[in-house]
């Protein structure tokens, strides 16, 4: 017989019943549990009711949920919880102080490791018995390694015989740490997951996942950890060109670079020189469905205090006059595609070119249920030559796909490097 969650956690009033392949999952107590696979598969349910019934199970527990940026908890790991809680009037939801309090004295806090600040708010996190119990990582192949070694060490808590550092997520590169270290490492317990194994799945959504293609079918739909083949910037390492926010000094030079799009993301990135003249992504936009009026307020609004030294941007008439009819000075973009193509290979593999994490103002829902990417950096692993029908690589002009926040960083860099240009390539 399967053994049922209300046996696992000693709980009365856990009444989760999962799909068959999250039992064994919600009976292990490791350390270190990954829950990963293909997109849809329950993970995330799965983690929140885990969290959940802990908390009933053993009171004065504490238990916290992260995201790499603690704004979009809110929108993602809060959800998970209430749905895990339900109705039960023993646990109460305090949005203003970013808790759950159980009335067995356990409680749960949501939080993110975004930057210095959100890793000082997470040191604080504690309950009536201390330190916490359980830590879920939410979207983890967003976290560094260091943020995965914090979180572990932060776990110090004595109200049960067992703790846990749970992590859920989609598959990525193969060179992430969660692949070499967890999994191929045998760092963690892993369970494996797809969408057909959750049946409140629909026929759409299955449509969806196999109306992808590329990398994005390999991880999402089939859950691999793979990285593309002819991927065009393969100098691009997440170890490496992806760091935690700091504040930026006054007195760097800072420019804005904006892709225009509707239907396809609007995307304005905001880039910080130090003296050294390496480049940070500090800040972005990453929208559909909003107008360039919409995007002009919000870039002036984000702005504030800062100096802005320009405005690189598409030669798109009207787009263009509507940012500066907003009083956002416009530089015409360089578009040659090979000039700016080697320009960023370049500073990648001299590492001058960075990506702060959690930089994304907010997540866009559409793009989030359409498997597209949701920021910059999540295009470069699907960034590729096309190919010649013998399989090789053209290594002409990339796949015109999912690359908005590319053609952003091919501006910002032609614009700052001036690399030699070809003649009437504008």
């Amino acid at each position: 017989m399967i053994e049922t969650p209300t046996q696992v956690l000693e709980t009365p009033t856990a009444v989760f019943q999962p799909f068959p392949w999250q039992v064994a999952p919600w009976r292990d107590k490791s350390p270190v549990l990954l829950l990963t696979g293909a997109a849809g598969g329950g993970k995330s349910i799965l983690a929140s009711e885990k969290v959940n019934g802990y908390l009933l199970a053993y009171p004065g527990a504490t238990a916290v949920g992260l995201r790499k940026a603690a704004e979009y908890a809110s929108k993602s790991i809060v959800p998970l919880m209430q749905h895990a809680i339900g109705d039960d009037p023993s646990v109460h939801v305090k949005t203003s102080l970013s808790r759950i309090d159980y009335d067995n004295g356990s409680v749960f806090y949501w939080g993110g490791m975004k930057d210095v600040h959100q890793r000082e708010a997470i040191r604080s996190m504690r309950g009536k018995h201390g330190d916490p119990d359980l830590i879920w990582m939410e979207e983890a192949n967003a976290f560094s390694r260091d943020d995965y070694d914090e979180a572990g060490a932060r776990i110090r808590g004595r109200v049960a015989d067992w703790t846990q550092l749970i992590l859920t997520t989609n598959p990525d590169d193969p060179g992430h740490y969660i692949y070499t270290d967890l999994i191929l490492g045998r760092q963690a317990s892993v369970y494996y997951s797809n969408a057909r194994d959750n049946p409140t799945n629909t026929p759409a959504y299955f449509a969806r996942l196999d109306s992808l293609t590329g990398v994005l079918r390999d991880r999402l739909r089939d859950g691999k950890w793979v990285r593309a083949e002819g991927v065009v910037f393969d100098e691009f390492n997440p170890q490496i060109h992806l760091i935690d926010a700091f504040d930026i000094p006054r007195s760097w030079r800072r420019i804005r670079c904006v892709d225009f799009g509707y239907t396809n993301p609007f995307v304005c990135q905001w880039w910080a020189l130090d003296n050294d003249d390496k480049a940070y992504r500090y800040r972005e936009i990453y929208r559909t469905h909003r107008t360039v009026e919409e995007h002009a307020e919000d870039i002036k609004e984000l702005s504030v205090g800062e100096k802005i030294e320009t405005t690189v941007c598409d030669h798109d008439a009207e787009d263009a006059a509507t940012l500066r009819r907003h009083g956002i000075p416009t530089t015409p973009a360089f578009k040659e595609i090979s000039t700016g193509l080697q320009a960023v290979q370049k500073r990648l593999k001299e590492k001058r070119l960075f990506y702060f994490r959690g930089a994304l103002v907010e997540e866009d829902p559409v793009l989030i249920e359409e498997k597209k990417p949701i920021n910059t950096e999540a295009e470069f692993s699907g960034y590729v030559w096309p190919k010649s029908q013998d399989g090789r690589p053209i290594k002409e002009v990339p796949v015109k796909v999912n690359d908005h926040g590319m053609d952003d960083t091919r501006y910002f860099v032609v614009y700052v490097d001036k690399p030699k240009r070809k003649v009437g390539a504008w």
